[in-house]
Order: C-alpha cells, then structure tokens, then sequence
C-alpha cells in the first residue's frame, strides 16, 4: 500500500469516526431530554430551525416507513458501492476523502440506530414558516447529524467527479492529437 493510500484511508477513517461519534452523541442528548413527539423552541415559536424527537422507521422523510427492510438494505448497499468506488478516488483530492468519510460515517450512524432501537432518531427540523404559500414540506422533515453528512458528502463527491471530468476534458483538449 502506497503512503498517499495510506493517508488517505487514515483521513477516511477520522472523518468517518467523528461523524459517528457526534451523530450518537446528539442522537443521545435528545433521547435523554427531549420526549418523544415533542418540539423544544430553542428560541421563539417562529423559529427556523428547532429540536424535536422523532423516530424514523423508513428513510429519508419516513419514504419507505411500511418496508423496513428497506431501512436496513439501502445503507449497507451505498456502504459496499462506496468501499468498490473508492479505487477509483483521486490520490490528490482531500474532499473527496472527506466526502467519502462523511457518507459512511452517516450511513452507519443511522445503522447503528436501526440496529440498537430499531428506527433512527431525527431531531433537527425546518420550519418555512416565513413562505407565504403552502407547500408539502413547509415543515421539512427531521433529520439528524448522520443524514446532513450524508447529504453534505454527496454533494461534495458530485462537485468532486464534475470537477475531475472537466479536467480531464481540458487536458484531452490540450493533448497533441496525431494526424
């Protein structure tokens, strides 16, 4: 193994230990203060964001709640793709390590909820109460410290992958073609 492999699994592996770590712990403080199905204000009513503590049997905004299986399979499969993708990650690129870490930090904090309890805890909501017109998600769904690394993470891999193929189409473009 390379020492650039080497630092890259060891970044990896801190990103993905930190994420896991402060997904539990919050994940912990609102089991233990806040009731299930409550809302606290951490300011006035009309807050943007707020606490709440909510279980999550489906995934992302309870899709899926009637197929719990579903809960369980979709992590572990984003898992395995991102440990088969990871051969093909940029050796110089530091987000795309981060990303990747932040991703399956997320994935198996929400496993080890499913795992333990059964749902996953989400406590973190949005409020659009400020929009003037109604829409499905004016009250955005919970969601926890694990679901924002993974969509965090998601979108710095995107940003990532369209960065390397632009570059790689500015040197193929640059290169001397033979005639």
């Amino acid at each position: 193994m390379t020492e650039t492999r080497r630092r890259q699994l060891l970044w990896l592996f801190a990103t993905f230990l930190v994420i896991v770590a402060v997904d539990q712990i919050t994940k912990e403080y609102i089991i233990r203060t806040i009731p299930q199905g409550s809302v606290t204000f951490v300011g006035r009513e009309e807050e943007f964001i707020f606490l709440t503590h909510e279980r999550n049997t489906g995934l992302v905004g309870g899709m899926f709640r009637d197929y719990p299986a579903v809960g369980y399979v979709a992590p572990i499969a984003a898992t395995l793709v991102l440990l088969y993708l990871f051969r093909h990650l940029d050796p110089a690129s530091r987000f795309q390590i981060l990303a990747y870490g932040m991703i399956l930090g997320g994935a198996v904090g929400n496993l080890i909820d499913r795992f333990r309890l059964g749902s996953v805890t989400d406590f973190i909501q949005v409020h659009f109460h400020f929009v003037p017109f109604d829409f499905p998600w004016k009250r955005y769904p919970a969601f926890n410290v694990a679901d924002s690394a993974i969509c965090v993470g998601v979108v710095l891999l995107i940003i990532c992958w369209h960065r390397m193929e632009r570059k790689r189409q500015q040197e193929q473009a640059s290169a001397p073609h033979p005639d």
